[in-house]
């Protein structure tokens, strides 16, 4: 594979965005370190965010990433309607890239009745306006790319908000020693010559993959994982969490033989990932190693838990990537999206 056979698939340059996504990471992390916020801090008894596709990860992120910390219960909304207890003791923090979704600015309508304090994460659009218009929060974010190519602008600007609120206590080490490895990594990664994300994709290639993680601080990614593969390779995949898979989901594996070959594994591990997790995971490797066509175990890397959350996701960015270059799919158009987006309209 060289740059040219991939650049005649590439047409929108997904490439491009992925070299430069510890740029977007450092310039994020620059342009919020004085966030200035007038919500009340003292009324706040839980947080409610709302946002899909692209725009709702950061989200899951800071959510997975706090699940040991956070003082106040979390729920992320994919949907026009939102939680009865949603009212003015709930911060909720609309996340819209185009300022556009309909469920999200929906959602937020509810929320404002209720008199929920806001915050709007966003690029512009219709969110932007109310923003401005009704003198609520905003934290304004670059634009012009896919959503789910934008995460570095959606998730540190959360990142802020939660230091803001004194739920996450690192101070900016860890977003400066995520940057530094976003950007080493990055360099291996973007080798098309040969690397773990295009060996990755190179071994899963017309397989269906099946994804498992913890199902705390894990979990986001296992969807990021998800999400990407079929935005960017256009291929569906599997996705499930341990322990609640044991109980239920890996005795689905007993009644298989028409998939013989075509399954693909990959265990997402932490070395902070539950004891008794990691030896369930050890369990499920053992059962069912012999009925897929390759089993991948891909550990964390880096020093902060923030860094070993997103050296996974950096992964599964680029292996979506080459997986889409592999199959000879431009990775950056998502015309059933669009289709569906008309028919709504």
């Amino acid at each position: 594979m060289n740059l040219e056979d991939i650049k005649s698939i590439d047409s929108q340059n997904m490439w491009d965005i992925l070299t430069t996504f510890p740029e977007q990471w450092k310039e994020a992390v620059e342009s919020t370190k004085n966030i200035d916020l007038n919500i009340d801090k003292e009324r706040i008894s839980n947080i409610c965010f709302a946002g899909m596709g692209g725009s709702a990860i950061g989200p899951d992120l800071i959510k997975g990433f706090c699940y040991h910390q956070s003082p106040y219960p979390i729920k992320v909304v994919r949907h026009y309607e939102i939680p009865e207890w949603v009212n003015e003791n709930t911060l909720f923090i609309a996340c819209s890239f185009s300022g556009t979704t309909e469920e999200t600015l929906t959602a937020l309508a509810t929320a404002r009745e209720r008199g929920a304090q806001i915050i709007a994460v966003t690029a512009g659009g219709k969110l932007m306006v109310q923003a401005t218009k009704e003198e609520f929060d905003y934290i304004k974010i670059p634009g012009g790319m896919p959503p789910r190519a934008a995460l570095g602008y959606s998730f540190v600007p959360l990142y802020r908000i939660f230091q803001y609120l004194g739920i996450v206590d690192e101070r900016d080490g860890a977003l400066k020693d995520t940057a530094r490895f976003l950007f080493e990594q990055n360099e291996v990664l973007s080798n098309h010559d040969d690397n773990e994300a295009l060996n990755l994709a190179e071994e899963i290639i017309d397989s269906l993959p099946i994804i498992y993680s913890d199902a705390t601080m894990m979990q986001p990614v296992n969807l990021r994982w998800q999400n990407q593969f079929a935005e960017n390779a256009k291929t569906l995949s599997f996705g499930n969490s341990l322990p609640e898979m044991t109980h239920n989901k890996i005795v689905g594996w007993e009644r298989i033989a028409h998939l013989t070959g075509r399954l693909s594994v990959i265990l997402l591990i932490d070395r902070e990932d539950n004891p008794r997790v990691q030896r369930r995971m050890e369990i499920v490797e053992e059962l069912i190693e012999d009925q897929t066509s390759s089993l991948h175990i891909l550990e964390t890397r880096g020093q902060t838990r923030l860094t070993r959350m997103f050296s996974l996701i950096q992964l599964a960015d680029w292996t979506s990537f080459y997986l889409a270059i592999l199959s000879n799919v431009d990775p950056t158009p998502i015309a059933k999206i669009d289709l569906l987006k008309s028919k709504l309209a």
